[in-house]
């Protein structure tokens, strides 16, 4: 009753309207001008919420609480469906563009008979997010179908519509499909098996799709699942774009998982665009694409794959539009924060994925961004919802939790810039032939100390080469450690970083806080750690824990976290298991997700090959913090520093 007390008063405002309403408990009494202006303006929402009784009485409006029956005509389009549509109102047809063009100019539709309709105004904001005009024509996009059942309340006999109807119907059915799964290198869990099947379908329709598993969950293995159905038959090549971080993950998972696909990595000075094309994948950086974009605009691809799909949510940036330009029979998306801020993101990345899906950007606007930006329109918001439905597949590691192992390890590989590698050859050089010629004389126990020396040193360059370079040369790998970080954050996982050198927990401590990320630090001349373990497990706002490993080893449960970067992988293995587990402690009800961040070409790779290559040798090396290195060879030095 005061929510209309309120709407009636409003169009009283002049002395005479106000002296002639009338308003005495759930009675209304209202002058002819101010009911004229209350029907109109105010009646096609109110029947949102409430129940008309009465309107029968009305003699210039007639008030349909009940949508009228739609008419609908399609046929096959050159874009969209075509056809021809219109409101039946008891006999009284009006073509559907002609009645959302009146209610839009006067809030209500007027019949051949004079009558004034006033209709749910949201009935009309749903024909109007489907229905767009086409010369003397409606058209529908293929996108649309399912909505237009729902209005219509049943199914639409039609040839073109059973057809593309069967296309949507077919992603309920995808757990029961007998898909079979390409052959890779891995065990697939079962939510990436349906992944793939997702994958496929949309493949075998012509439809692109954004998969937006959560962090870890094996969005790569799953594209690579696709791609190795696809390839080597298949004879056009494939373009990946994506950060410059990803580029050594995506050719190291291929070697893990399917060797058989051939790759090139075009980026640097050298690329060259006719040896790529030779290949089944091709791997970018989002940079290249746009600066390369003649290029690349010129060779259909048979699937473009944008990793980290976030990198195009500006639409009007000039990476977005190099990627909008790219010719491909089929587009993918890998992102596990494919929104992060605004509706117009979405809009972008569906652009690329499906570009008849919003039409123009000034359409998503009027029908979705602002209604539900500047309004919390629910029927836009169910709207959209709906429509995107099919096209983006998101499962969090909590969906998935019995498929998972308690702790997953997974390795990341970052690339040296041009001026760190030049520091680090220096010093590696430098190195090598120093403790050659300290071995010559003095024999290997007795240069022990200079070896660690040595490698303590080109860890840091490899890690943090500001510390060594007088903040001169910035570190590729602090960047994709935020890159990971944010996006852990953006999908609501707190996280632990540990690290080996005070430096790092220095630099990275400064990235986090210019990325807005509540942070807090240990170190081992930190007071009072007890506080700062509670705020991290207690304060929901506190995202990350950074911390040296040797502090944050021993006697600190942190269940809060699920996500664990080692930022430097640590020469003891047991001591960077030990880091692990701080997460991984009695109480944690989540799987831990556990990053080691190598860089490539460095001595942290040759530590990892060393793992693999002379097992015996790296426990003598590395199996405690006093490790010796008696059983050392002049071949295992230059193996490590070579």
């Amino acid at each position: 009753r005061e929510e209309v007390t309120k709407l009636v008063r409003k169009y009283a405002t002049a002395k005479e309207q106000k002296d002639n309403l009338f308003v005495e408990d759930n009675l209304f009494v209202l002058p002819q001008d101010v009911a004229h202006n209350f029907i109109i303006n105010e009646l096609p929402s109110l029947l949102i919420k409430f129940t008309i009784f009465g309107a029968e009485k009305l003699k210039t409006y007639k008030i349909y609480a009940v949508a009228p029956k739609l008419n609908i005509t399609i046929d096959h389009g050159i874009d969209f469906l075509e056809g021809d549509g219109d409101l039946d109102f008891d006999g009284q047809k009006i073509s559907i563009i002609d009645a959302i063009n009146q209610f839009n100019k006067q809030n209500y539709i007027q019949l051949n008979d004079g009558v004034r309709t006033i209709i749910n105004q949201s009935y009309i904001r749903k024909l109007e997010r489907i229905f767009k005009k086409n010369k003397n024509k409606v058209s529908i996009s293929f996108f649309d179908l399912p909505l237009i059942d729902e209005l219509i309340g049943e199914k639409i006999s039609n040839a073109t519509f059973t057809r593309h109807r069967e296309v949507f119907e077919g992603f309920n059915n995808l757990k029961s499909a007998k898909t079979q799964t390409p052959k890779v290198n891995a065990e697939m869990r079962n939510y990436q098996k349906q992944g793939f099947k997702w994958l496929d379908y949309l493949h075998t329709h012509k439809l692109g799709g954004c998969l937006a598993d959560d962090m870890g969950l094996g969005k790569t293995l799953q594209a690579i699942a696709l791609l190795s159905k696809i390839y080597p038959d298949e004879k056009m090549p494939t373009l990946i774009v994506m950060p410059k971080s990803l580029l050594f993950n995506w050719q190291n998972e291929i070697t893990k998982f399917n060797p058989k696909l051939t790759c090139y990595c075009y980026y640097g000075n050298n690329r060259d665009f006719n040896e790529a094309r030779k290949r089944h994948l091709i791997f970018t950086t989002y940079a290249m694409v746009r600066n390369d974009v003649e290029k690349f605009k010129g060779q259909e691809f048979y699937y473009v794959i944008l990793d980290e799909s976030q990198n195009i949510k500006n639409l009007n940036a000039q990476v977005t539009q190099a990627v909008m330009l790219l010719q491909a029979k089929h587009r993918l998306a890998l992102s596990g924060t494919p929104i992060e801020n605004n509706l117009s993101e979405l809009y972008s990345l569906f652009r690329f994925l499906n570009p008849a899906m919003f039409g123009s950007i000034n359409e998503f606007n009027h029908d979705y961004a602002l209604p539900i930006q500047k309004n919390n329109d629910k029927d836009a918001i169910y709207t959209l919802r709906k429509k995107i439905y099919p096209f983006i597949l998101r499962r969090l590691k909590k969906d998935v939790l019995k498929e998972l192992p308690d702790q997953i390890e997974q390795e990341l590989f970052v690339e040296m810039s041009e001026d760190q590698k030049r520091l680090y050859e220096q010093r590696r050089a430098y190195y090598h032939e120093s403790l050659k010629r300290e071995i010559a004389i003095n024999g290997i126990q007795k240069s022990q100390f200079l070896f660690f020396q040595a490698l303590t040193e080109l860890r840091q360059i490899a890690s943090v080469p500001e510390s060594k370079s007088n903040n001169t040369i910035a570190s590729p790998k602090v960047e994709m450690l935020i890159e990971y970080v944010a996006d852990a954050v953006a999908n609501d996982h707190k996280v632990i970083i540990f690290t080996n050198f005070i430096a790092s927990v220095e630099l990275i401590g400064e990235q986090l806080d210019k990325e807005g990320i509540d942070f807090v630090s240990m170190t081992g001349s930190t007071k009072d750690r007890q506080t700062l373990v509670d705020r991290f497990q207690n304060d929901s706002r506190c995202k990350a824990f950074l911390m040296t490993l040797k502090t944050g080893g021993v006697g600190l449960n942190l269940t809060a976290a699920d996500t664990v970067f080692i930022f430097e992988p640590w020469w003891n293995r047991a001591a960077e298991m030990q880091g692990m587990n701080r997460a991984h402690r009695i109480g944690q009800t989540r799987k831990v997700m556990n990053y080691r961040i190598i860089t490539k070409a460095s001595i942290e790779e040759k530590i990892l090959l060393l793992q693999q290559k002379k097992s015996e040798l790296f426990e003598n090396i590395i199996a405690s913090d006093n490790a010796s290195i008696k059983s050392l060879t002049e071949n295992d030095i230059d193996f490590i520093l070579g």
